[in-house]
Formats: structure tokens, sequence, C-alpha cells
């Protein structure tokens, strides 16, 4: 039996918005400028860390947001 090796990427967007009062308002400003800059083709800065999964912990934030 072939194992398959696991990898946890996490990808760290940087975009700056204005005119937002709140931190869930600066979240969905910024998801939709990164999503308006990715349908535009334009280049987005980024950083990206990646880990072999060894022994995956639950507080692992795999999915959403988290603060």
């Amino acid at each position: 039996m072939k194992t398959t090796t696991q990898w946890l990427v996490t990808l760290t967007f940087r975009v700056t918005v204005s005119g937002v009062q709140s931190k869930d308002d600066s979240v969905a400003a910024g998801l939709e400028q990164l999503r308006q800059s990715l349908n535009r083709g334009e280049d987005v800065p980024m950083e990206a860390s990646v880990r072999r999964i060894t022994n995956l912990v639950e507080d692992e934030p795999l999915f959403g947001v988290k603060w």
C-alpha cells in the first residue's frame, strides 16, 4: 500500500483596505480586493509556509479565518 505524504500549506496574502469600521468589515473588504486582483491577473504580495503533516492537531486552522 502506497502512503501519501500530506502537507499543510499556509498562504498569507497582504492587502491594504480603507474606509471600513470593524475587523469583520476589513476581512470582507480584503477578501474582495484579493478576489478582484486575482481575477485581473495581478500579482498579489504573498508569503507561503509549508510543513509536513505528521500528527494533525484539532486546533490547526485548515479552513476559514483565524485571528
